[in-house]
């Protein structure tokens, strides 16, 4: 018997080969065709979000109406971030975390396939309910707009919300098994001689990301598990007027701030591979960067409250999130520090994987930099519902996350494929992307004082910064088809 699917694939047919691989390479690269497939699904909601918001009310703007608007909001929002930056991250993890530790493979084949699966079906399960009526609340799914009986136009009676509460119990439960997979196998598969502080920091980044996830994806679990009985058993846990949305408030952000560095340290641990390649120097501080990694890692666990300073909540409790909230920024200060340390005197090749990893540290600064106002509970109180949030949010996943991960793509597409990427189409593709969505997230910073989630409005003042925004979004979005050309055209 073949002891991988590689060498059954020449008596195999090829679609025999990718249902039934466990083969780490193989489901890294089906975790990076899926993923990238819900990026699509999802940059497109983006932009009809955009249009929708381009100009004013009043000026035959109205594509989609508010209850559609919102659907997008919430579906647009969950498979970003659930679906397409962690196992974007995770097709790489699969791939080289075995080779960068000297292993055969990961420890257990079968439940990284299978975990796959629960991952393919729990998007699946997201998409169809988008179809027939997808919750339309905001990926954050506060109670009680949740709720079958709010009462609300905004509350959510559609099938689809059912659904996609079993999607995102799924979706734990895949990360659930990936994360036992790769602690066993970093922690007790590394090749001989192979000691921990000798692992690139990819390979670090992803033992501690997946400790986090073990620690906070259950909170997830245990709120979708409790919303599905509210909504068909009658239970009230999240419906009650007595305290039921802080409950669920305090449930999902306990996931939802450390997801936010879930996704991002893969990144990191990308950029801080892709660094040394292209500066011919070793990384500055590297053991510093673990360090701060792991650091950041556990006080992410205890800054959860500072989404809630607007809920009323103690102002004790506000104080000591307040604390922990600046203390958070201070190790992504040493990693900032480190990386750009690692340019001086350094002999920079910008090719197309440096360029994104450069732009991947610029745009975090930015949104790190806008993230500490909100530590602060008088400007939370002013800034939390506007748009000032949204630009924060997206310059950290999307400027700090998803552009290092992109730069990974292109710094391992000749590993993964034995082909060279097209280096003009890979630099015109960032140039477009940095330009685009600088143009796209940059003024909203002034236009702080517009609600989110408002499908349109009558404000004027709010037009040029709104109309500034859709254009860079159809830039950064076009942009991104240069990235599949390249990838077709290479082949």
């Amino acid at each position: 018997m073949p002891s991988t699917m590689h060498e059954a694939s020449a008596t195999s047919p090829a679609w025999k080969r990718w249902l039934t691989t466990t083969n780490h390479k193989d489901v890294g690269i089906l975790y990076l065709v899926t993923s990238l497939i819900f990026f699509v699904t999802a940059g497109v909601m983006a932009l009809f979000i955009r249009t929708q918001l381009a100009v004013p009310r009043g000026t035959s703007n109205s594509i989609v109406t508010q209850s559609q608007y919102t659907q997008l909001v919430t579906t647009h929002g969950l498979l970003m971030i659930l679906w397409f930056l962690s196992p974007f991250a995770f097709a790489f993890a699969n791939y080289f975390i075995p080779l960068q530790i000297g292993a055969r493979d990961l420890a257990f084949p079968r439940l990284n396939s299978m975990s796959y699966w629960f991952y393919f079906f729990s998007g699946i399960a997201m998409g169809l309910s988008f179809l027939i009526g997808a919750p339309n609340t905001g990926w954050t799914l506060y109670a009680p707009l949740t709720d079958r009986g709010c009462g609300g136009t905004l509350c959510t009676a559609l099938g689809g919300f059912d659904l996609g509460a079993i999607g995102l119990v799924l979706m734990v439960t895949s990360i659930t098994m990936s994360s036992v997979n790769f602690i066993v196998t970093i922690l007790k598969m590394r090749a001989p001689g192979m000691k921990l502080k000798f692992m690139p920091l990819f390979s670090w980044t992803v033992l501690i990301t997946v400790f986090m996830m073990l620690y906070a994806f259950p909170s997830l679990l245990a709120g979708a598990l409790i919303l599905f009985a509210d909504r068909n058993l009658g239970t009230q846990y999240f419906s009650l007027p007595q305290g039921g949305f802080l409950l669920w408030a305090n449930i999902f952000w306990f996931f939802g701030h450390p997801e936010v560095y879930i996704v991002l340290f893969p990144a990191i641990g990308l950029v801080g591979d892709i660094l040394p390649t292209f500066t011919r120097r070793p990384l500055y501080g590297a053991k510093y960067i673990v360090m701060s990694i792991a650091a950041a890692a556990v006080i992410s666990f205890i800054v959860w409250g500072h989404h809630m300073f607007v809920t009323g909540v103690n102002p004790l409790v506000t104080k000591i999130f307040t604390v922990s909230t600046v203390a958070v920024s201070l190790p992504f200060d040493v990693m900032t520090i480190a990386m750009i340390e690692s340019f001086v005197k350094a002999k920079i090749k910008l090719k197309t994987p440096a360029l994104f990893a450069i732009g991947s540290i610029a745009l975090f600064i930015i949104g790190g930099i806008t993230g500490v106002f909100l530590a602060s509970v008088a400007l939370d109180h002013d800034l939390r519902g506007g748009y000032w949030v949204v630009a924060h949010f997206h310059y950290v996943m999307v400027g700090g996350s998803a552009m290092g991960l992109i730069g990974g793509l292109y710094y391992w597409y000749p590993k993964v494929t034995g082909h060279m990427f097209n280096e003009r189409i890979g630099k015109t593709h960032f140039t477009l992307s940095f330009i685009g969505f600088n143009l796209l997230y940059f003024p909203m910073f002034f236009v702080s004082d517009m609600p989110r989630r408002i499908f349109t409005y009558d404000v004027t003042a709010w037009a040029p910064c709104n109309e500034l925004a859709t254009l860079g979004a159809f830039i950064f979005g076009g942009a991104q088809l240069l990235l599949f050309l390249n990838l077709r055209r290479s082949l």
